[in-house]
C-alpha cells in the first residue's frame, strides 16, 4: 500500500530545489539537515516527521516518524 504523504525522495527533491535557489554549491551540502512534516487527514496517522541528513555525497532519511496527534510546525524546514 502506497503512503499518503511525502517521503524521503520528495523530501530530498526540495532540499536540493531550497539549496539550489540559495546558492550553496553542492560541495556545502554534506552534514546539512532538512524535515518535512506533515498533518494527514482519515488516515490511521495524524501526522508525519521525515528529516533527512546529507552524508558524503548521499540523502539519508534520518527519521521517519509517525504520530496520533497532528503536529504544530507542519511543513519544509532547514534544521
Amino acid at each position: 500500500m502506497a503512503c499518503d504523504h511525502k517521503g524521503g525522495p520528495e523530501l530530498i527533491e526540495m532540499a536540493e530545489a531550497h539549496l539550489r535557489r540559495e546558492g550553496i554549491p553542492a560541495s556545502q551540502w554534506p552534514g546539512l539537515r532538512f524535515r518535512w512534516s506533515e498533518n494527514l487527514d482519515g488516515g490511521m496517522w495524524a501526522a508525519v516527521i521525515v528529516e533527512i541528513e546529507r552524508r558524503g555525497e548521499q540523502w539519508i532519511v534520518t527519521r521517519l516518524d509517525r504520530k496520533q496527534e497532528p503536529v504544530d510546525n507542519a511543513g519544509f524546514a532547514a534544521l
